[in-house]
């Protein structure tokens, strides 16, 4: 009984942990009616699919499907970006890079981590449904200062989605438990 539920909830989520501090989950949604696309069969457009069908044999086909979202963010909760940043201090450690796909099942993304022209980190995902969200993050050195770019690379090679943060020195707050409170001095009796 306890697994015909799990195998009948609405979203399957899988954590893989990866190399450099970085981790990947995804998770498959159940397409909504507004994420499905329906189309009417006549004669001619069997027709036409058939045709089209031969033509994909003699030609690959051209990755297919879209970046609907693509945020960096301090966290994931609930399998959602917690807020979205562009500008993140060094007191910050770990970062993460949210992106929803749509119709790309089947396909191979990738992001594609860079820093200072170097490609730090590449994790790859496996779509497996035609609404997919899915994310990466990135252990960060607080002398990894500077420009961030997170490339979203599709099975061909194709970038699909481009992305910047920047890593800034983080300003120092002042320490209320280390700043002296000046003490009242008692009052001399006379």
């Amino acid at each position: 009984m306890k697994i015909q539920t799990l195998c009948t909830t609405a979203a399957l989520l899988f954590a893989v942990p990866l190399y450099s501090g970085l981790y990947a989950e995804e998770t498959l949604l159940k397409p909504t009616s507004a994420d499905t696309d329906t189309a009417t069969a006549t004669p001619d457009a069997a027709a036409d699919q058939n045709k089209a069908a031969a033509s994909d044999q003699t030609a690959p086909a051209a990755p297919k499907g879209s970046v609907a979202r693509a945020i960096f963010t301090l966290g994931i909760n609930d399998r959602e970006p917690i807020d979205a940043v562009s500008t993140v201090g060094n007191d910050a450690n770990r970062i993460y890079y949210f992106t929803e796909l749509k119709g790309m099942a089947g396909q191979t993304v990738t992001h594609r981590w860079e820093y200072n022209g170097k490609v730090m980190a590449e994790v790859q995902f496996n779509v497996g449904g035609d609404r997919w969200r899915t994310y990466s993050s990135k252990n960060l050195d607080p002398m990894w200062l500077g420009e961030w770019k997170v490339s979203v690379v599709d099975t061909a090679g194709s970038t699909l989605n481009v992305n910047t943060f920047t890593y800034t020195q983080s300003t120092a707050k002042p320490d209320a438990e280390s700043t002296p409170v000046p003490k009242k001095m008692p009052e001399k009796a006379q």
